[in-house]
């Protein structure tokens, strides 16, 4: 059965669109933009990191286990647009080839971007971007100071392997966002949140938002008890009762703040607990 199915999707490849076409019609529902770390540490440690990530403990995605979700997610969603590769630096990830094969595969007509400080770029192996063009994945480059000497040059190589990428401007500032007292109101920070569309996946569940998503690294590594968010299990949730979620608060949001604080972009190996923490209107 396996092989009659192969040899239809490569004989006649609208099959598989008028299948997608068809599942966006019975499920109506779309997935405008999800993001999942596939590496939560880093190897830049930005103060105040929306991740968490210079205070996080060193974790890898399971390529199976992340198969496995992705295309539940694909499964129930009519469509979904696109899906960012991230981190923590996913280039850290020892199986990063493998991780970007099954997420095209998983998620066949979605727009992939893998999002790295490039620091590590030009130390991947062929393969490396022999996968990233044949799996029609981009490159997103944050242009953190560190990075700045090396725009040129990577530049140049992605495109020696005709990879389509984009470079943000450089990041001078974070954003702190934090209110510890837990006293700002939850729907008002929840309607004005900057973060509010940056729809993670983290295990089998969806949150909000980054802060959402891994507070828990902050509260381990500060010794808090900020609420943990409920977040949306994709195995027990249809599509759109995950939507349904999406548009809705969690009671992590009184622990954020309307008015963020710009803070000068810097590294250090000593984080505090203010780094985070925006102003309190």
């Amino acid at each position: 059965m396996e092989q009659f199915k192969q040899f239809l999707k490569t004989k006649f490849p609208i099959l598989i669109k008028i299948k997608y076409t068809l599942r966006a019609l019975i499920y109506g529902t779309t997935l405008p933009y999800f993001e999942t770390n596939v590496v939560d540490h880093c190897n830049l440690k930005c103060n105040g990191c929306t991740h968490f990530s210079n205070i996080s403990e060193p974790k890898f995605a399971d390529a199976t286990i992340l198969h496995m979700h992705l295309s539940r997610l694909n499964d129930i969603f009519g469509k979904i647009i696109r899906f960012r590769i991230l981190g923590g630096e996913p280039l850290l990830h020892p199986d990063i080839i493998n991780i970007l094969k099954i997420s095209r595969k998983a998620l066949p007509y979605s727009q992939i971007e893998l999002v790295t400080n490039g620091l590590l770029l030009d130390k991947m192996p062929e393969e490396f971007f022999q996968t990233l063009y044949k799996n029609k994945i981009s490159v997103e480059i944050s242009n953190y100071p560190p990075t700045q000497n090396k725009i040129k040059q990577l530049k140049e190589m992605l495109s020696s392997f005709k990879i389509k990428y984009s470079v943000t401007p450089m990041i001078m500032n974070f954003t702190a966002n934090l209110n510890p007292k837990g006293t700002s109101d939850q729907e008002k920070t929840f309607k004005n949140c900057r973060h509010r569309r940056c729809t993670i996946l983290r295990n089998d569940n969806i949150y909000i938002c980054p802060i959402c998503a891994y507070i828990d690294s902050y509260n381990n590594y500060f010794n808090k008890n900020i609420p943990l968010p409920k977040g949306i299990n994709i195995y027990s949730n249809s599509a759109k009762q995950i939507l349904k979620h999406l548009r809705k608060s969690e009671e992590t949001c009184r622990y954020c703040t309307n008015v963020a604080n710009y803070v000068n972009w810097s590294c250090s190996n000593n984080p505090k607990e203010t780094d985070w923490n925006g102003k309190i209107d």
